[in-house]
């Protein structure tokens, strides 16, 4: 039985980048693809436009403007708290909606990145058992950057790697291999990397090409995730909440990191229910929307020092539970619990509405799923 596929994109542009998906899978014969996009307040009405495009192509396409979100957040009014507008964590919503219609694969991808290669033939290995080469590291923390050749030649790290990690790492590629199901599959990129403020103000960089073609990552070792072209097995969902950033803490925005922190939370659990994770293709072309470094620094900054924190924390988490949902919600507690006492008053606040977040965020998907 084919594979069903539901691609997931919230934005505040004409996501033409769509259409790009759209001919990769009549391209390679791909015909169980649907496509969900998430309005913002920002999003221009034409965007609406998007759904005859692709349908034109032979695709199933829904586009939600924040009207028509409505309808499932009145029927789960914890949503209108826990995925706020103006915010990359609407993509909450997508998943949802892709859950509730059916399919086995959820993907996840930014606006700027343009897909490469057979894109969903290579996302297809989640939720199937696969034997890939072992990606290792030392200290339990694996880079996926150090799978890319870059210009200028030199070592960059993903962002969300926790700064008190880097450099001890020794990330590496051995000689063995792992096997399992896997539940998680992190694309990577051509073009800009996906790397933290710092590492783009110290030297903009390019990638050029891939070293492996796909890698299995070592049990009980973590990797930072982001969303911009990453699938996920439905059954992952529970876990797999997009943070939602924006606290003040210190009078600092908190931003940027929301991705990375559900990327950690999931990681854990993908851990201690024995599944697995993959790192490698398909690769886009991420063509990066223009930013403004000195205020990505700023937005980031209170995610760098707190990634440290959670690294140290999640890691140490002990977890009972035999599913996803409930484990999520055993590390939702975990966290509370652990974060109460953090010299913060900000830090303390916010992750104490973190986790109320968190353990909505399952009980919406107990409902659907």
């Amino acid at each position: 039985m084919a594979t069903h596929f539901t691609l997931v994109l919230t934005t505040i542009r004409y996501p033409a980048v769509l259409l790009d998906y759209a001919k990769n899978a009549a391209r390679f014969n791909h015909e169980d693809v649907r496509f969900i996009v998430i309005g913002d307040r920002k999003t221009p009405a034409s965007v609406h436009k998007i759904s005859a495009q692709l349908e034109d192509l032979g695709y199933e396409a829904l586009y939600y403007d924040v009207r028509e979100q409505k309808h499932i957040i009145n029927r789960f009014p914890s949503l209108d708290e826990i995925v706020p507008y103006d915010s990359d964590c609407r993509r909450n919503l997508g998943y949802l909606i892709a859950a509730e219609k059916g399919t086995d694969i959820i993907i996840s991808i930014d606006d700027d990145n343009f897909p490469m290669d057979d894109y969903f033939r290579l996302h297809e290995i989640v939720t199937r058992y696969h034997t890939f080469p072992a990606a290792v590291s030392e200290n339990s923390w694996f880079n996926p950057c150090s799978l890319l050749q870059v210009q200028p030649s030199w070592w960059i790290y993903s962002r969300g790697f926790p700064y008190s990690r880097r450099w001890t790492d020794s990330s590496k590629i051995e000689n063995r291999t792992e096997k399992g199901r896997v539940v998680l599959n992190l694309g990577l990129w051509l073009g800009s990397p996906d790397v933290d403020a710092v590492t783009n103000l110290a030297q903009p960089t390019k990638v050029v090409r891939i070293k492996h073609n796909q890698v299995m990552l070592a049990r009980n070792t973590f990797t930072p995730i982001n969303t911009q072209n990453t699938a996920i097995a439905l059954d992952l969902l529970p876990c797999f909440y997009y943070v939602p950033m924006g606290a003040m803490i210190n009078g600092v925005t908190l931003d940027r990191y929301g991705d990375i922190w559900t990327g950690i939370f999931a990681n854990k659990i993908i851990n201690h229910m024995g599944d697995r994770i993959c790192i490698g293709r398909p690769l886009t072309d991420h063509q990066r929307n223009v930013h403004d470094l000195f205020r990505d620094l700023m937005c980031e900054m209170w995610g760098m020092i707190l990634t440290d924190y959670l690294a140290n924390l999640i890691v140490d988490c002990d977890i009972s539970s035999k599913n996803y949902a409930d484990a999520y919600l055993e590390l939702a507690s975990e966290l509370a619990k652990r974060t109460s006492n953090h010299e913060n008053a900000d830090v303390r606040k916010y992750f104490g509405r973190l986790s109320k977040a968190m353990y909505s965020w399952v009980k919406v998907c107990q409902a659907i799923l």
